[in-house]
């Protein structure tokens, strides 16, 4: 019940009254535990098993972060149908969990396939995590590993190194919006928020596709959020791969587009 303690406001029926009225009443503790309760378990029965790569394989580096056991894996839905097959976003070390989520979502939007490097800094049952990307893990085919070494075999013997690895780092030599930057097949890599990409990444991208910074201004900052950075490079990629939207003024205005090209123009 609402406590007496409450302005007047709040004591009155609900039904009347706007979301965004609704939304500026106090809210006594002992509800809002019992709404994130039930918020979670409506949340977590839209989710199911995720497509793993290495979850039994030991991991062949060091390091902190957890572990992902196949119950807390399963907590992840794949959507590999209708997912491009041009383009892959990888992320390395993750460990902040809402960034994870908004990379998700972003990937989900695009359709482009999302895989998660560990160790990571979370648990894939992370109730930040979830909320982030609540709504779109249905959408986004996910794979994880357990390490660098897992990924990397994965992507090297398993697939036969199908595309380049291109990296995103502050450290990079060229500009992220490089004409010719990206080409279909490519890798998209982010590194740690706190670290980076390990030097094994790096290396690897270094090799292949080659290492891409976002320009910014040090002045006040030193480095871009990761899920903006991801979502600044995962467009100007699609951007590149897909090329400019063709308008037909004698039709729908979509003529010209690729068929599997994400949105509508």
């Amino acid at each position: 019940s609402i406590s007496r303690s409450a302005p007047p406001l709040t004591r009155r029926r609900a039904g009347g009254m706007s979301t965004a009225t609704l939304a500026t009443l106090a809210i006594p503790r002992s509800l809002r535990a019992c709404l994130a309760a039930k918020h979670r378990s409506a949340a977590g029965r839209r989710l199911r098993p995720a497509l793993v790569a290495s979850a039994e394989m030991p991991s062949s580096g060091g390091g902190g972060g957890a572990r992902q056991p196949l119950d807390a894996v399963r907590a992840i839905e794949t959507a590999s149908d209708g997912q491009r097959s041009d383009l892959a976003v990888v992320l390395v070390t993750p460990q902040i969990p809402g960034n994870t989520g908004t990379i998700a979502r972003t990937c989900a939007a695009a359709r482009v396939p999302l895989h998660l490097v560990g160790p990571l800094g979370f648990d894939l049952t992370d109730a930040q995590l979830k909320r982030a990307g609540l709504d779109y893990w249905n959408s986004v085919c996910v794979r994880v590993h357990d390490d660098w070494d897992a990924f990397h075999a994965y992507w090297r013997d398993v697939l036969g190194s199908p595309g380049r690895l291109v990296a995103f780092s502050k450290f990079g030599a060229r500009p992220h919006a490089e004409e010719g930057a990206y080409k279909s097949g490519d890798w998209l890599l982010f590194g740690a928020e706190t670290t980076g990409l390990p030097g094994e990444a790096h290396d690897a991208c270094a090799a292949s596709g080659g290492i891409r910074r976002i320009p910014i201004d040090e002045t006040h900052v030193r480095s871009l959020n990761l899920a903006v950075s991801a979502g600044v490079g995962v467009y100007e990629a699609l951007r590149q791969i897909d090329g400019p939207p063709a308008h037909d003024e004698t039709t729908d205005g979509n003529a010209g587009r690729r068929a599997d090209a994400p949105g509508t123009w």
